[in-house]
């Protein structure tokens, strides 16, 4: 009983814990893009802008690599925040710059 305890709860943990550290999501264009630095900027249609960096870990979606990425392209960015630095998971080029 007590093992079955011990397990539920643990699986309970897991689960808050991977809510805590879910994703966060922004959209818009990118503003500017520097793939050396693996650093982006991207803007809202209401005008927010957020800077968003990339590690050796990120998908890139749809084949494209980030030295193809552009200033105004339409981008869908899925993110965790650390170390007061927002931190690209999952980058989507949902649209090329014109």
């Amino acid at each position: 009983m007590r093992q079955k305890f011990a397990l539920a709860l643990a699986a309970l943990l897991l689960v808050a814990a991977a809510a805590v550290a879910a994703d966060h999501e922004k959209e818009g264009k990118i503003v500017r893009v520097d793939p050396d630095a693996r650093l982006m900027v991207i803007q809202s249609e209401k005008g927010d802008q957020w800077e968003l960096s990339w590690t050796e870990t990120t998908k890139f979606r749809d084949g494209v690599t980030a030295t193809e990425l552009r200033p105004g392209d339409k981008v869908e960015v899925d993110f965790v925040e650390r170390d007061g630095r927002m931190w690209a998971t999952r980058i989507d080029r949902e649209k090329k710059a014109d």
